[in-house]
């Protein structure tokens, strides 16, 4: 297993969509590399101004070239912050994808 970690990690992306509205919404880009079903993403939620989050959705490329989104599965936890997205029941492609973070 491979902790990806935003900020640290090649090729992972983090952006709050929608800044200084008091919700946040963080896009999440999960790099090619990243083995869905074995992988872990990691985010610190207060490089946002946000500790704790109501939701998330998780999307992968199913096909290396993008024409084929599908749902993603996985399970969450934040521990003084850090969100530690593991995608745990996903699939097992090695291929780029997407995590939507609803965080407060």
């Amino acid at each position: 297993m491979v902790d990806f970690t935003d900020g640290t990690t090649s090729g992972v992306v983090t952006t709050d969509i929608i800044p200084n509205q008091g919700v946040k919404i963080i896009q999440v880009k999960v790099p090619s590399t990243f083995v869905w079903g074995t992988d872990q993403i990691i985010v610190d939620l207060g490089d946002y101004g946000a500790s704790k989050i109501s939701g998330f959705l998780a999307f992968e490329d199913y096909t290396a070239a993008g024409s084929v989104v599908i749902a993603a599965t996985g399970t969450t936890s934040v521990s003084s912050g850090v969100l530690t997205f593991d995608s745990t029941g996903s699939d097992g492609n090695t291929v780029s994808g997407t995590l939507i973070v609803f965080a407060y």
